[in-house]
């Protein structure tokens, strides 16, 4: 009889989604048919409205909303918001999930978001399956939020090893604490074998540096200024501009004139592919997004982070040399002249250091450490 595996997870952007699918690959990929494998968005699924509209309004709490962002970051940070939050869930959602927790009846319970800890851990004890292993699977690549930490958990996993020091000085157990890496898809795993045969699938130019250009599935931040100036400033490069599921986006850059030769995509499944094809990569500060640069040995440019969670991802970026930071276009262009110039040797030395970073086994090692609780 398989054994019953439930991820709690709520698409508050896509990174928690994403490294709870990680997982679940590489648990199936490691141990096939031996699991059934559940993942649930505890706040759309079993909490009331307007409650279970707070993951679709994400996505504008961390751009136009960005000040509100800060304020709930830095309260919560001293708060500890679980001890407010756990108290005030209504008695009905308590009793949903704890309905849904005995309908399941996991033999593992994996967290990938901060706000599933706590409230996790008390409602698998109330329904009555206080044996059964719990997993924090940390998503914040070095700024961890004091929320993930419930040292009641059974194993805690982090991406670094300041994510480890962070996790232990909020009350984590040291010997609960493992450092495994970001866990990203398996597709991301193994570097491109014959990139010019790939670049020719591609339809790129063989002797051109191929520039990356993304803003995470939603295709947010300054991606136009970004393209248009590194068009008009380094002439040698051909773009891969990625728009995600902005549709207006990528209409409008698909409307232009392009000095230089661009490829214009909306949401992508071969990921692996345009950063196995490219030579830099300029992107937000996502956790998901600079892992999968690291495996893949790409320089990165990051131009915009969520304060907070992702401020320590740009620092970790900078202090390990593969890449850095920039939030003006112009000032994008001007790195990405300098970096591309032929008579420098920035590029290349930033590319080792990004693949120095790279963990590409993490989603199979976390998938071995849970795994091995049940």
């Amino acid at each position: 009889m398989r054994k019953r595996i439930l991820f709690l997870m709520s698409d508050t952007g896509g990174g928690h989604r994403a490294a709870a699918e990680a997982i679940d690959e590489a648990i199936h990929h490691l141990y096939p048919n031996t699991f059934h494998t559940f993942i649930e968005d505890l706040w759309k699924e079993h909490t009331p409205w307007p409650v279970n509209k707070i993951p679709a309004a994400y996505p504008w709490m961390i751009a136009r909303g960005m000040p509100v962002w800060k304020l709930i970051w830095l309260m919560s940070t001293t708060l500890k918001p679980h001890k407010v939050v756990l108290p005030s869930v209504s008695p009905v959602v308590r009793r949903k999930i704890t309905r849904y927790f005995r309908e399941v009846q996991p033999d593992l319970i994996i967290s990938v978001h901060p706000l599933m800890n706590h409230l996790g851990v008390k409602l698998r004890d109330r329904a009555g399956l206080r044996d059964v292993p719990f997993a924090t699977v940390v998503t914040d690549m070095v700024t961890v939020h004091p929320v993930w930490i419930c040292p009641a958990v059974t194993l805690c996993t982090v991406p670094t090893e300041p994510a480890r020091e962070l996790a232990i000085r909020f009350g984590m157990p040291p010997e609960k604490v493992v450092v495994t890496g970001q866990p990203v898809s398996l597709k991301f795993a193994a570097r491109v074998a014959d990139r010019p045969a790939l670049r020719k699938k591609l339809g790129l130019h063989p002797e051109r540096r191929a520039v990356l250009i993304t803003g995470g599935g939603e295709g947010l931040g300054p991606i136009f200024e970004i393209a248009r100036a590194i068009a008009r400033s380094v002439p040698g490069v051909e773009l891969l501009v990625v728009t995600g599921r902005n549709r207006q986006l990528r209409r409008r850059l698909e409307g232009v004139p392009w000095e230089v030769p661009a490829h214009i995509f909306g949401f992508v499944r071969n990921m692996p592919e345009l950063m196995g094809a490219a030579d830099l990569l300029i992107t937000k500060a996502g956790p998901g997004t600079i892992s999968e640069a690291f495996i893949a040995g790409l320089p990165l440019i990051l131009s915009g982070h969520i304060p907070g969670q992702e401020t320590g991802n740009v620092a970790y970026v900078r202090e390990h040399r593969a890449g850095a930071y920039a939030e003006d276009p112009r000032q994008i262009a001007a790195l990405a002249a300098e970096w591309l110039d032929p008579h420098r040797d920035t590029l290349q030395q930033m590319a080792k250091q990004s693949a120095a970073l790279a963990r590409p086994d993490a989603a199979l090692t976390i998938a071995r450490r849970v795994c091995d609780l049940v």
